[in-house]
């Protein structure tokens, strides 16, 4: 059994506090609990409010903050130096009082890792998610981007999506450069249905000294219906589809437990209005 407990309100993609309103003493919430077990070295089961299971290489989909509510299983083995793993989820979307058909949705990721030399990683995923009971209606946190009819969601998501990065280790006088990329196309709607995100990574392999730094640089393009609009980094314009633009980002370390971060978006509206939005973000964090 695994838990933990974050800072912040309702919304599932932030654990973000506020201090405000004359010293008022601040929630802690619930941020994820579940069971977790390993059945034998293939097989694993997990159910409860979990850690999100799927794999993904950047947050054109997934905020960070998720954590779905639901049950999984994951399979995993090696042939011929391949690591191989298949991933399925089924997560709860809502809970609707008057009828028994929940919104859900489904996952399946198959998920390869290769050894391309001493250098160099690949890892490549292929998924395919699948809502049920979601056409007709409306859930919270929206950000109000996917395509409405009179009484909620217009249609059903069948959204393929193509993930991938590479490992490149001691290259260019750099520890690490990581190119990643993702791609998504919403099967069950002929318009505004694709998206995609590329980007690098690149400077030390994770930040954990004085001195240590990691940088990113991406760019997006999420259309309006490709993904529902609930899940995608609520940093980038409010979490909205419908939107495409760039990210910049710098973490450096300060100590063994603290580090700075630096986050610049620029984004703006594929569709309609332009409203061009620039955000920039400043972290310290620490870990104890």
């Amino acid at each position: 059994l695994k838990f933990g407990l974050a800072t912040g309100g309702t919304d599932p993609r932030s654990t973000k506090q506020t201090l405000q309103d004359s010293f008022q003493t601040p929630d802690i919430r619930l941020d994820y609990a579940f069971a977790h077990q390993r059945l034998s070295n293939q097989w694993t089961l997990f159910g409860g409010k979990m850690k999100n299971p799927l794999w993904r290489p950047s947050d054109l989909l997934w905020d960070s903050d998720i954590k779905p509510d639901g049950v999984g299983v994951t399979f995993q083995n090696q042939t011929l130096g391949i690591k191989w793993t298949i991933t399925g989820g089924y997560f709860i979307l809502d809970e609707r009082e008057t009828t028994i058909n929940d919104p859900y949705l489904v996952a399946i990721q198959p998920k390869i890792d290769l050894n391309i030399n001493d250098t160099t990683k690949a890892r490549f995923a292929l998924g395919y998610y699948l809502s049920q009971n979601l056409k007709g209606t409306t859930l919270d946190h929206s950000a109000n981007s996917n395509t409405l009819d009179s009484s909620g969601l217009e249609k059903e998501f069948a959204s393929i999506v193509i993930s991938g990065q590479l490992d490149i280790k001691d290259q260019l006088g750099l520890p690490l450069i990581r190119p990643f990329g993702e791609i998504v196309s919403n099967t069950n709607t002929t318009s505004n249905s694709k998206g995609a995100i590329a980007g690098v990574k690149f400077g030390d392999k994770k930040v954990k000294n004085f001195g240590q730094w990691q940088s990113k640089i991406s760019y997006r393009h999420l259309e309006a219906d490709a993904w529902l609009d609930t899940l995608p980094d609520s940093d980038a314009y409010g979490g909205a589809t419908n939107t495409k633009g760039i990210e910049l980002a710098l973490t450096y370390g300060l100590s063994e437990t603290t580090n700075i971060g630096l986050n610049y978006y620029s984004m703006e509206n594929i569709n309609g209005t332009k409203n061009k939005q620039s955000l920039v973000q400043f972290d310290l964090n620490f870990k104890f």
